[in-house]
């Protein structure tokens, strides 16, 4: 179980990190809802193939980093939820604590090294 002092750390780092992501999203949606033809080029047939390809794919790549950083999202979301119940910091699987090095780095982690590696090895 944590301290109070560092749960309230905890809490801060996932919220100022829930903060950033949502502040980051909000910027892949609205460059995500500007239309392509909204952005003073010529569209038509007589633009460079490439360049319309070239265009799809960064939408493409920036629709895929959004649902990246939804998906960060929600594992903080997730983290945040276990903190108020007082199972941060304790593996979902094992229920072993974590090792805070690892939630130093991955504030949401929510399993040991070891049921992490299993985890992604059966993915």
């Amino acid at each position: 179980m944590l301290g109070a002092m560092i749960r309230s750390q905890a809490r801060s780092r996932l919220e100022n990190e829930r903060s950033r992501l949502l502040g980051v999203i909000t910027r892949e949606e609205a460059a995500l809802a500007v239309p392509l033809e909204d952005k003073g080029e010529d569209l038509t047939a007589s633009q460079h193939p490439a360049d319309v390809a070239s265009d799809l794919l960064m939408r493409e790549g920036t629709l895929l980093t959004e649902l990246t950083h939804r998906a960060e999202l929600a594992e903080l979301d997730r983290a945040l939820a276990r903190l108020t119940r007082g199972t941060y910091g304790l593996c979902v699987d094992c229920g072993r604590a974590i090792d805070p090095e690892r939630l130093a780095v991955v504030p949401g982690a929510a399993r040991c090294i070891t049921c992490q590696r299993n985890e992604e090895r059966f993915r």
